[in-house]
Parts: C-alpha cells; structure tokens; sequence
C-alpha cells in the first residue's frame, strides 16, 4: 500500500510536469478580431507577414484588441498548411501598455525597444531568446486563431 501511493504521487508529478505553460506577465483583456485575407487584411497572405491591431484600428464596437493590441502573424511551419499566430504586442518583462514589441526587419522576431527583449515569432509560441524576458522566462501572451477560407477569428 505504501508503495502504491509513492508510485501514484510520481505518475502524478510526471504527468503534471510534462504539460508545458507558457508564462506571461501580461494581465488577461478581451480580444476578439474578425480578418478577412481576401480584401482589407489581404496583405497577410504572404508568408512572414504581420499586422498590429490597436483599438485606433479596429471596430470598437465588436472587436477588442487585448491588452496592449495584437499581432497577428503569419507563421512558417513543416506543412503545407497556412499558420496564423496572434500575440498581445506589450512586452511581458515591462507588463505595460504602453511599451510593446515591434516587428524586426527580418520579420522573425518581435523586440521590444525599452528593454531589448527579444521573442521569436515564427514558430508560434512568442519564446524569449534573449533579454531580461529570457531570463524570467515570460512569453509573448498568445490568443487563439480560428481560420475558415479567407477569414481569421482571434479571440481568447
């Protein structure tokens, strides 16, 4: 008996441990775009291709634009499928509205300009590969992307 509960408790932190968070210190604000790629989000289509969403761009009447605003991203994968990422533009080490990421001109990472911070874009995730976020280990603060044909929800 006594073994089986040390068994459980194990299986039990392993099974926890395995499900990796990604932590961001930006607070939780609504979101909700609606793009379309085939008229005025069509600049999207093209791989590596991004837009900022803020609430001077958007319909402020249905749409929210979360905390600082959203990128949405046009990501690379290792299919043939077309991948959209969207992320809060604050940087999670300074959690302020009014210092967010920008677009390097490779368009590979996002950095942000107070702190120098670095957070790569392409494979969806918004990781830190450099700067005080990589040492504490936040993350770009991602949202759910929901495509159907030429249109994009994002939403959290």
């Amino acid at each position: 008996m006594k073994y089986t509960r040390i068994i459980v408790c194990l299986l039990f932190i392993i099974i926890s441990s395995c499900d990796k968070k990604y932590v961001s210190n930006i607070p939780d604000f609504p979101v909700y775009l609606e793009l379309d790629l085939s008229f005025e989000d069509k600049e999207l289509v093209a791989p590596q291709a991004y837009k900022v969403f803020t609430s001077q761009n958007i319909n402020q009447a249905i749409e929210r634009a979360g905390y600082g605003g959203v990128l949405v991203y046009h990501g690379l994968n290792n299919t043939a499928t077309t991948t959209y990422y969207a992320f809060d533009i604050s940087c999670p080490h300074e959690a302020s509205r009014s210092v967010t990421v920008e677009v390097d001109n490779a368009r590979i990472y996002a950095v942000c300009p107070k702190c120098g911070s670095k957070y790569e874009l392409l494979n969806g995730i918004g990781n830190p590969v450099s700067g005080p976020s990589q040492q504490e280990g936040y993350y770009l603060k991602s949202y759910n992307v929901f495509t159907n044909g030429n249109r994009i929800i994002i939403r959290n």
